[in-house]
């Protein structure tokens, strides 16, 4: 299993989208979203704007969808993240689009032609949004010191001990949280985007 650590400057509802009992990653994140797979689990943390609070963790529980088979498929059109239609093999933005309505990020989340489309699916996470702390700085020094000293882009390579404290963390959140949705996003702003 890899861990995938990163900081998020968003968190308005797009990126992770958590609907209907299902958390999707389909906008945002690019490398992670090609990189992760089956199995592997994925933690955001607020960047500075939100205090390094830990926003969510989800293990990645469906496999990985690809070439634009999430904006393709019925059983996710519905979806608040499913921004994208194909429209003759190319992406199209939905006119009705919560989320990138004021910048053109196609070619990020999905490109030219759907080869960056994958989608990471997980029905196993615990998303705290506004109510996430930063509760885990008191017991998890390693983890602690990895987010603080954390920048753009991910981390998947941790020492030992950064891996065993990420695993016991996500253990720890799984047995007091037995609800999954926690929180509300943070934003309200829909337009906001995770590159900015």
């Amino acid at each position: 299993m890899k861990i995938y650590v990163y900081k998020m400057v968003a968190d308005n509802g797009g990126a992770p989208c958590v609907w209907r009992g299902l958390m999707s990653l389909a906008l945002c994140k690019p490398v992670i979203r090609r990189r992760a797979g089956k199995g592997d689990m994925i933690f955001g943390f607020g960047g500075k704007e939100y205090g390094e609070r830990l926003i969510y963790v989800a293990w990645v529980t469906e496999d990985k969808l690809t070439a634009g088979a999430y904006y393709g498929d019925r059983t996710y059109s519905e979806r608040p993240d499913c921004i994208y239609r194909d429209v003759g093999g190319t992406p199209e933005r939905k006119p009705d689009a919560k989320y990138h309505y004021l910048s053109d990020e196609s070619h990020r989340d999905v490109g030219s032609n759907f080869e960056r489309a994958h989608v990471l699916l997980s029905r196993d996470f615990r998303y705290f949004g506004n109510k996430a702390t930063d509760d885990y700085k008191r017991s998890f020094p390693a983890v602690k010191a990895l987010i603080e000293g954390l920048g753009r882009g991910h981390r998947v390579n941790h020492s030992p001990e950064v891996h065993e404290q990420l695993l016991n963390l996500a253990n720890q959140l799984r047995l007091n949280y037995p609800q999954m949705r926690i929180g509300e996003p943070n934003d309200g702003d829909c337009a906001k985007t995770c590159n900015r």
